[in-house]
């Protein structure tokens, strides 16, 4: 856990400093919406949609991100599937290596695609919402560390406001369990904010 956070307090170092040069990318992501498993293993069983935001300082080839949200889950299977609804909230600080939102150009013209494909390590809080837990279950309630890849397309439209298409995977070493979700990052550019007011 500690190496875990070494790591991550380095790579937001790291990536701070690189982004001294041209100074820094802000983004947020205002609103991401997405459809969810959070066990991929009990995909039957648990499947939801979420809503979350998140702050990102980046350069082109990485970010460091501060965000929350939260998923409501239910279980397709089961009998009485109004009690099976759960609300899931959450917190994550987390950085990805890669490609973030860049192209060979690095964005700085419009009409043309962007790619974000990232190698992910981070720190999510999930708050268990249920009054009743079943016994043994393998969930990743509480903090876990996690370790994922992120894959995204969007279309550079404008340089202040766009919506990406995501694809993410998480790993979860501690509780052995993966997750997956689709979805939509509706992001401004916060550097371009004065140019469009």
């Amino acid at each position: 856990m500690y190496r875990m956070l070494i790591s991550l307090a380095f790579m937001a170092l790291s990536l701070t400093a690189s982004a001294q040069y041209s100074g820094p990318r802000l983004f947020w992501d205002l609103p991401t919406f997405f459809a969810t498993a959070p066990n991929v293993s009990q995909l039957e069983n648990q499947v939801g949609i979420g809503l979350g935001t998140a702050f990102n300082v980046a350069t082109f080839w990485g970010t460091t991100r501060l965000g929350t949200g939260a998923a409501v889950t239910l279980d397709p299977k089961s009998s009485d599937i109004g009690n099976s609804f759960q609300v899931i909230p959450y917190g994550l600080l987390e950085g990805g290596l890669g490609i973030y939102r860049s192209n060979g150009s690095q964005c700085n013209q419009t009409n043309q695609n962007a790619f974000t494909a990232l190698a992910m390590l981070g720190l999510r809080y999930e708050y268990d919402t249920r009054s009743l837990k079943p016994a043994g279950e393998t969930n990743t309630y509480g903090l876990n560390y996690l370790v994922g890849v992120e894959l995204g397309y969007f279309y550079i439209r404008n340089m202040y406001r766009n919506i990406e298409f995501v694809l993410r995977g998480n790993y979860f070493p501690k509780a052995k369990v993966a997750s997956a979700t689709v979805g939509f990052k509706f992001f401004i550019n916060m550097r371009e904010t004065s140019r469009y007011r």
